[in-house]
Parts: structure tokens; sequence; C-alpha cells
């Protein structure tokens, strides 16, 4: 985990798992398939997904072989499970 390698650069794989443009693009796919009145809530969350990632790229970089504060560290945590709650919050329009 990220608290056990404060050095580690998470960019790469952040843009890799979270490639903007993709997931942009997947999750208008599926709200396309929804009706109307979900994707009212759908849309707030979607934006809200996007709005993490691209503040997640903000506060993961870092300088090669620097450790992260504590401070930046609890950031970088605060923006991943702030993501994580997004796409909780969406996948939960499934259900």
């Amino acid at each position: 985990p990220l608290s056990e390698d404060t050095k580690a650069d998470i960019g790469p794989k952040i843009r890799k798992d979270f490639d903007f443009s993709v997931v942009r693009s997947d999750l208008n796919a599926i709200n396309e398939a929804l009706d109307e009145d979900t994707q009212r809530g759908t849309d707030r969350i979607v934006r809200a997904i996007l709005q993490d990632i691209t503040e997640l790229e903000i506060a993961q970089k870092q300088k090669p072989g620097v450790p992260r504060s504590e401070t930046r560290l609890k950031n970088v945590c605060g923006k991943l499970d702030k993501l994580e709650k997004a796409f909780g919050d969406y996948l939960a329009f499934a259900d």
C-alpha cells in the first residue's frame, strides 16, 4: 500500500487504470442505456468521478525519490477514498 512506500510513483498506474477519456466514454455509454430519471442522478456522479480523477492526478504528483509528507499522503489517500465512494455511488444505481 501507499502508506508503506511513501515514495511510490503511482502516476503511471492512475493514468493507466483511470484513463480520463476512457472512463468518461465508458460511463457515458452506460448512462445512455439508463432511463432519464436514473440519468439525472448518475450524471452528477459521473461529473464527480471525472473531477475526482483530475484531483487525484494532481494530488499524487511527487518528486522522484522524495517521500510524501504525512499531509500529502493523507491528501492522496483521501482522494482515493473519495473516488472509491463515487464509484460505489454510481454502482448503487445498478441495483
